[in-house]
């Protein structure tokens, strides 16, 4: 393919999908399609979710497809969660850079929540699963100079309720990842772009979200280092929000996180932690929720 088109035209769908973020002024009904809005992987949880500058692993496909060109090498991804109700949360991501080509992700999400109990017409009870939602991603991204990298993905949404009632929905992502010098990056992503998602007759608006970020890398002597980073989030159903997120890794070794999300009734305050031997990462997060159950993450990670 001509890249002096190519690049001219992934450009222009940035240009157009953040124009199109402005509907996120105006507040609509309350969306569907949940699963798309979960926080994706330890490491960003810990870090409050303020991920979108940083997205230098494998979940990176997720916050800012912007990335994807950018980091180095082949990099794997595997997340899971035990939530709220007995419900689960895994994903399974995957990235790899081309060179000059670019780089591409591709990535699963499955949640799964709990069973429920349904009264019959005949007297009887019945056990169900509450929801089932499966999101495929896939994923390219290209360099339109040495600093900047630009990304699109899509996503194949498939939902499930209470076992009989289903739909399928299609979104897309576009992404923008600038490095600043060495120390300073900037990000803008716009997710979930697509039509609504209906079941039978009832049709729920995408969620629609725009996320700015910053993040800003800190390094004092050969053993200290850390990140700070701050992302300004507008969903199409909820107000502003602001999240803030500090990594400080010890040798590279060993990695202590804290986040704040502001603009949130319920959860405010996470935190996490992070050990590294060779080219396996393994990760944790917590999440405090006020008056529900706290929320606890696992990721294992590899940097091949």
């Amino acid at each position: 393919m001509n890249t002096k088109i190519f690049k001219p035209s992934v450009l222009l769908i940035t240009i157009i999908a953040l124009v199109s973020g402005a509907n996120l002024t105006e507040a609509s009904s309350t969306s569907g399609g949940l699963i798309l809005k979960q926080a994706v992987g330890a490491r960003a949880q810990g870090m409050g979710e303020a991920f979108t500058a940083v997205a230098d692993d494998a979940t990176g496909l997720h916050w800012n497809v912007g990335c994807l060109s950018r980091n180095v090498g082949t990099q794997l991804s595997a997340s899971f969660q035990q939530g709220l109700a007995n419900s689960t949360y895994g994903q399974f991501m995957a990235t790899h850079q081309l060179g000059k080509a670019g780089g591409f992700g591709l990535g699963i999400v499955l949640f799964q929540g709990g069973n429920m109990i349904l009264d019959k017409p005949d007297g009887s009870e019945q056990s169900v699963q509450s929801q089932i939602d499966l999101v495929a991603q896939a994923g390219y991204g290209i360099n339109l100079m040495d600093n900047l990298g630009v990304g699109v993905s899509v996503k194949l949404l498939d939902s499930t309720l209470i076992g009989e009632v289903s739909a399928t929905a299609l979104a897309g992502d576009v992404g923008v990842l600038l490095a600043v010098g060495k120390h300073l990056s900037l990000g803008i992503s716009v997710q979930n772009i697509g039509a609504d998602i209906t079941y039978e007759k009832t049709g729920d608006p995408m969620p629609l979200t725009a996320r700015l970020g910053g993040s800003y890398k800190l390094a004092v002597g050969r053993a200290h280092a850390g990140t700070l980073a701050v992302d300004l989030v507008k969903e199409n159903d909820q107000n502003f929000a602001a999240h803030a997120g500090l990594e400080y890794w010890y040798a590279q070794t060993l990695a202590l996180r804290l986040g704040y999300k502001g603009g949130y009734e319920l959860e405010n305050l996470t935190v996490g932690m992070g050990a590294r031997w060779q080219m396996v990462l393994v990760d944790y997060a917590f999440s405090l929720i006020k008056e529900l159950d706290h929320t606890h993450k696992v990721s294992l990670s590899l940097r091949l």
